[in-house]
C-alpha cells in the first residue's frame, strides 16, 4: 500500500485519473467511465485521456461512442503516435479478408466514422505510408468506398503501381504490383466513368492479360478465385473503355461454342477491313484470351488426375469423294466426311476443333500473323503455344511438320506415339517401328480397357487415346497391320509371313479387325496352304485358331497347314480326306486345343508386347512388302 502510495504520488493528475480509470475497468466499468469524465473535463486537450476513453468504449463493444471518441482524437490529435498506430490496424482491418472479432468491431466503428473524416483519413494514412506496396493498398480502400475519387486519386495510383514493378520485379508478370493491377485497380478504373488514355489503357489490358494467364499456368499460393471471370471481366471494362464493340461479349456466360462463333461472325463481318487498328487489335486480343481459355479448359478435361490422353491420327474407313460425282453430291459427301475427332473418355476433344478455328481467326491476314506474332512475344505464349501447335499441325494432317515439331521433344511415351503415328501416315514403317519398340519398353503399368473406336467412318480420325497399357498396345497393333495390310492389295504383295503376323496383332482388340480375317482366310484359301513359323508361341485367340482349324477340314477347303516350324507337322502335306493321316490329324487337333488352353489365360498385352520385340525382324520384313 506504501508503494503505491508513492508511486501515486509521482503521477500527474493527468495520469492519475487514467490509472484509476484503468483500475477499474477489470472491476466495473461505469466506474472507470465516471473517472475519464472526470479526466476529460479537466484535462479537455489530452490526447491521453481521449484515447483512453476511446480504448474503454472500444472494450466495451460500444461502437457508436468509440467511433465518436476515435473521430475527436484524430481531428484533434491528428500527429498523435498511438492515433496513428490505431489508424494502421483500421485500415489493416479494413484491407483485411479475415472476420476476426476484434477486425469485424473495428470495420463496423469506421462505418460510424462521418464520411469526410474517413476520406480524410484515408488520404492521410496513404501519404503517411513510406512503404510503396502499402501506400497502393491504401489508394485501392480509398477508391473502392470513394469512388468519386477514382478520377482524382486513380491515374496517380496505376503510374505507382507501374514505376514500382519496374523498379521491383522486372520481367516478372506474376508480382505483388502486378497482382494489385489486374484485380483491383483496373476493375475500379474501368467501371467508373474516367476517361483513359487510349494507348494506356490497351497496355493497361495486356499486363492484365499476360499477368492472369502467367498466374493461371503456375498459381501462387496466395489463391485468386475465378482467375478466368476476373480476366474477362478486366477485357469488358476496359474494351468498354477502348469502344471495342467485342468487349461486351466478354459480360456474357463462359462457353466456349457462343465466343468462338461471335468471334468468327466479326471477323467474318470486318473482313474487308482487317487491317484497321481498331478492329485488328480487339480482334487479337479478345481472340488470344479466348484461345488461352479454350486451350487449358480443354487440356484440364484431356488430362485430370486420373487418366492422361494422347493425341493421335487413328484411323478412317472412308476415302475422299470422286471429282466426277456432281458439285452439290460431293458437298454433301465431304460435310459428312469431315475430320472426325474422338476419346477414349467422355470429352471427345471438340475444344481442339475450336481452338483451330480461333487460330485461323488469328492469321485470316498477314497484318494480323505479324501482330498476333508480337503480341504473342509480349505476352509470353510460348509455353501456351507448344504443344498446341504440334496438335494443329496434326489437326490439318501435316504430318511433316508434326514429325518436325516432335522431334524436339523429349523422350516420352506420348511424343514416341505421336512420331509412331506421324511415320505412319507418311509411310515411313522402318521408323514406325523403331518407335514402335521403343514404346513397348516404356508402358505404363495401368492397364486400362481397349478402345472401341480407333476405327471410325470418316477420311480423317484424330483420337485421344489413354495412356495405359493396353490402349497404348492396341495402338501400336492397330498401325502395325494397317501398315501390313497397305500390301494386301498388291498382287503377290503379301506371304505367309505377313498373313501370319496380321492374325497375332489382331488379337489385340479382337472381334474388332474380324474382316481382316474374312480377307486372309480367303487368301489361304486360294492358296490352298498355310506356313506360320510362329504361331504356337503367338496365336492363341480361339475364334482365330477355329477358323483355321475349319479350312484344314474337308469341309472347310482342305488347306495344308504348316503350325509347328521344325515339329515336322504336315509339312508340306493336304489333307484331303477324314481317312488319311490319323496320326497327323490327332497331332494338329493337339496343337490347336494347346493354343487355344491360352486364350483368357495368357495375358494379351504380355503377348503383343514380347511380339513385337522378339519378332522385330520378322515384321519389318513383312512392313517393307517383302
Amino acid at each position: 500500500m506504501l508503494e503505491k502510495a508513492k508511486s501515486s504520488e509521482n503521477l500527474s493528475k493527468e495520469e492519475y485519473l487514467i490509472r484509476r480509470a484503468k483500475e477499474e475497468l477489470p472491476r466495473n466499468i461505469y466506474a472507470a467511465k465516471s473517472w475519464l469524465i472526470t479526466a476529460k473535463s479537466l484535462f479537455p486537450h489530452s490526447a491521453k485521456v481521449q484515447f483512453e476513453a476511446y480504448r474503454i468504449e472500444k472494450l466495451s463493444k460500444n461502437v457508436k461512442e468509440a467511433a465518436k471518441c476515435f473521430s475527436e482524437i484524430f481531428q484533434n490529435f491528428p500527429d498523435d503516435r498511438d492515433i496513428w498506430k490505431e489508424i494502421e490496424t483500421v485500415t489493416a482491418c479494413l484491407r483485411s479478408e479475415q472476420c476476426d472479432p476484434e477486425a469485424d468491431l473495428l470495420c463496423q466503428m469506421f462505418q460510424h466514422i462521418p464520411q469526410d473524416l474517413q476520406h480524410r483519413l484515408l488520404v492521410m494514412t496513404a501519404d503517411h505510408s513510406e512503404d510503396t506496396m502499402e501506400h497502393c493498398k491504401l489508394l485501392l480502400l480509398l477508391l473502392g468506398r470513394f469512388p468519386q475519387t477514382i478520377a482524382t486519386h486513380g491515374p496517380r495510383l496505376v503510374e505507382t503501381l507501374l514505376t514500382a514493378e519496374k523498379h521491383s520485379h522486372p520481367g516478372r508478370a506474376v508480382n505483388g504490383f502486378r497482382r494489385l493491377l489486374a484485380c483491383d485497380a483496373l476493375p475500379l478504373l474501368g467501371s467508373a466513368p474516367v476517361e483513359l488514355n487510349p494507348r494506356l489503357s490497351l497496355r493497361l489490358l495486356c499486363k492484365a492479360v499476360e499477368f492472369y494467364l502467367a498466374y493461371i499456368q503456375h498459381p501462387q499460393d496466395a489463391q485468386i478465385l475465378q482467375p478466368w471471370d476476373r480476366l474477362f471481366q478486366v477485357v469488358e471494362l476496359i474494351g468498354g473503355k477502348l469502344t471495342w464493340e467485342l468487349s461486351s461479349l466478354f459480360a456474357m456466360p463462359w462457353s466456349r461454342e457462343t465466343y468462338s462463333e461471335r468471334l468468327q461472325l466479326y471477323a467474318s463481318t470486318h473482313s474487308g477491313s482487317l487491317c484497321e487498328e481498331l478492329v485488328a487489335r480487339q480482334l487479337l486480343v479478345c481472340s488470344i484470351v479466348v484461345l488461352m481459355r479454350v486451350l487449358h479448359e480443354h487440356a484440364a478435361l484431356i488430362n485430370s488426375a486420373e487418366t492422361t490422353y494422347c493425341l493421335v491420327e487413328a484411323f478412317g474407313e472412308m476415302s475422299y469423294p470422286s471429282a466426277a460425282d456432281p458439285k452439290l453430291k460431293r458437298r454433301k459427301r465431304e460435310d459428312s466426311l469431315a475430320l472426325m475427332v474422338t476419346s477414349d473418355g467422355e470429352y471427345n476433344g471438340n475444344g481442339l476443333g475450336i481452338a483451330v478455328r480461333l487460330w485461323d481467326i488469328l492469321h485470316s491476314s498477314d497484318y494480323l500473323q505479324r501482330e498476333v506474332g508480337k503480341l504473342s512475344q509480349q505476352l509470353r505464349l510460348d509455353t501456351w503455344l507448344s504443344l498446341f501447335l504440334t496438335d494443329l499441325a496434326m489437326y490439318k494432317g501435316l504430318h511433316r511438320d508434326t514429325l518436325s515439331r516432335l522431334s524436339q521433344e523429349s523422350c516420352n511415351l506420348s511424343t514416341e506415339l505421336r512420331l509412331a503415328s506421324s511415320c505412319y501416315f507418311l509411310k515411313d514403317y522402318k521408323s514406325m517401328l523403331e518407335h514402335i519398340v521403343l514404346i513397348t519398353s516404356m508402358l505404363p503399368v495401368a492397364r486400362g480397357k481397349i478402345s472401341m473406336n480407333l476405327t471410325v467412318p470418316a477420311v480423317r480420325h484424330l483420337h485421344y487415346l489413354t495412356l495405359a497399357r493396353n490402349p497404348v498396345l492396341q495402338y501400336c497393333s492397330r498401325l502395325l497391320l494397317a501398315s501390313i495390310k497397305e500390301n494386301f492389295t498388291i498382287p503377290g504383295g503379301v506371304g505367309d509371313l505377313a498373313l501370319g503376323h496380321s492374325m497375332v496383332l489382331m488379337q489385340m482388340d479382337w472381334p474388332q479387325e474380324a474382316g481382316t480375317l474374312g480377307i486372309i482366310t480367303e487368301r489361304i484359301l486360294n492358296r490352298g496352304s498355310f506356313g506360320y513359323p510362329l504361331f504356337q508361341a503367338y496365336i492363341i485367340c480361339v475364334d482365330i485358331l477355329e477358323e483355321l482349324t475349319y479350312l484344314w477340314t474337308e469341309h472347310g477347303g482342305g488347306v495344308s497347314l504348316d503350325i509347328a516350324s521344325g515339329s515336322g507337322i504336315l509339312q508340306s502335306r493336304r489333307i484331303t480326306t477324314r481317312g488319311a493321316d490319323k496320326g497327323v490329324r490327332e497331332e494338329v487337333k493337339q496343337a490347336m486345343r494347346r493354343q487355344a488352353a491360352r486364350d483368357g489365360i495368357e495375358p494379351m498385352d504380355d503377348l503383343i508386347q514380347r511380339f513385337i520385340v522378339n519378332e522385330k525382324n520378322a515384321i519389318l520384313h513383312s512392313l517393307m512388302g517383302q
